[in-house]
């Protein structure tokens, strides 16, 4: 029986709502969708081969190498104590300033994710080292809490970003351009989470008391910044190179693999069981975000063979909406389904309804890529199941739920900001990946 391209969109959307409901892990409830998708539409078993096919297809591609390494690259920076020396080394130099232990976690959630592209990693590493501090000085949930949440959630857009080489994977865009063009959107938004700790402090200074520090010397910053200073030589190796055209994101990726264990050697904190852990966890993960491409790669030939996606993007042309509100609408989509399911459920979903859409309107796919990168950092801390929340809660038992919850909430306003001046200046996306190109 044809039940037409929408009720196959919601049969398709309805099943696999209630395999999540059910407690069903995401990447097995899209193959499971998938095998009974090709099965009952395509003609039988006979049909069971196009999944093999483009299963294999899809995670056999150069493209995504990088991923496996950028874990490992955030994995081992952690795990050997790197991480933690950045954050010490800002906060050296930050200084005497209002709300200053807020724009350590910032300046530090900048620069870890500079040097991983791990966010949940950042959280949980901002998170362990710099709340107990805070809450030793009084500071306010939504003063040390939510620039954690900001500050870690910043490896979502800055280089080398895990999370965008699998968008670009998914979206089949350049991953090249797509981690360049989120270079100024990421500085630009820790530039906003800046001026808005730095304001709040000052204007309720009960939220983030001040105290006497230790009068730091030129002398003790520089010896700090010197002690990081090879750090540094990471985002040169990895982001460097890329823009260059010097090297691939992948080679870019094996070298940053390779720095950052000869700069854990050289700090002697390079350990078996740093190492150890290192890989299991970058293994765990990368098994993770593979299983995910296969699914999306079934549901998106699921789609197309069952005519859903020409039936959509037809459907979407003859709305005759501005391309510009079809491009918010579909932001909503995103911000909406963060609420409650995970980053990566929202891209198996999405993605492969959304690209054929942008290609119909004709709109920049580096772009629109960028801002769903936006709204999925969003997705992160988004009430009620936002993942970074819960890492928040992980590694500080003692705060409330709901306080981690309010805390979220002025940095989810100021993310929407950052969307709304990428929508009005495409330039901030765009400037990076053309000069690269050119």
């Amino acid at each position: 029986m044809d039940i037409g391209w929408a009720g196959n969109l919601t049969l398709f959307f309805g099943l696999l709502m209630i395999m999540m409901l059910s407690g069903m892990p995401v990447a097995f409830g899209f193959l499971t969708l998938n095998i009974v998708g090709l099965y009952f539409f395509l003609g039988g078993m006979g049909s069971l081969s196009l999944l093999a096919t483009s299963s294999f297809s899809s995670i056999g591609q150069f493209a995504l190498i990088p991923i496996p390494l950028f874990i490992l690259m955030g994995e081992l920076l952690m795990r050997t104590g790197l991480a933690a020396r950045t954050v010490d080394a800002v906060d050296h130099w930050i200084g005497r300033v209002p709300g200053r232990l807020s724009l350590s976690a910032v300046g530090g959630g900048t620069l870890f994710g500079a040097l991983s592209g791990a966010s949940m990693a950042s959280v949980a590493m901002l998170g362990s080292t710099l709340v107990p501090e805070m809450t030793k000085r009084k500071y306010k949930p939504v003063m040390s809490v939510g620039a954690i949440l900001g500050g870690g959630g910043l490896a979502v857009l800055i280089p080398p970003s895990a999370l965008g080489v699998l968008l670009g994977a998914l979206a089949k865009v350049s991953i090249a351009d797509l981690l360049l063009a989120g270079i100024l959107p990421g500085l630009l938004l820790a530039c906003l989470y800046v001026a808005y700790f730095a304001v709040r402090a000052k204007l309720q200074p009960e939220l983030a008391p001040p105290y006497t520090a230790a009068p730091t010397t030129l002398s003790v910053k520089l010896k700090a910044l010197l002690s990081v200073s090879p750090l540094f030589s990471l985002i040169a190796v990895v982001t460097g190179t890329i823009f260059l055209g010097i090297a691939t994101p992948s080679e870019s990726a094996a070298m940053g693999v390779i720095a950052t264990i000869i700069l854990a050697a050289c700090y002697r904190c390079l350990t078996v069981q740093a190492v150890k852990a290192a890989l299991i966890s970058t293994m765990t993960t990368t098994s993770m975000m593979l299983m995910v491409i296969v699914g999306s790669s079934g549901f998106s030939q699921l789609l197309a063979a069952t005519g859903t996606t020409s039936g959509l993007v037809s459907a979407v042309g003859d709305l005759n909406l501005p391309p510009i509100m079809m491009i918010i609408l579909m932001q909503f989509i995103v911000l909406l389904l963060g609420c409650f399911i995970d980053t990566i459920s929202i891209m198996l979903v999405s993605i492969p309804v959304f690209m054929p859409i942008v290609a119909v309107l004709g709109v920049d796919p580096i772009w629109f890529s960028i801002l769903i990168l936006v709204q999925l950092e969003l997705a992160g801390i988004t009430p009620p199941f936002g993942v970074l929340l819960f890492v928040m809660k992980g590694v500080q038992q003692h705060l409330k739920i709901s306080e981690i919850y309010l805390a979220a909430l002025p940095i989810v306003i100021i993310q929407i900001v950052l969307v709304a001046l990428l929508m009005l200046f495409p330039e901030i996306v765009t400037t990076l990946p053309n000069m690269a190109n050119h």
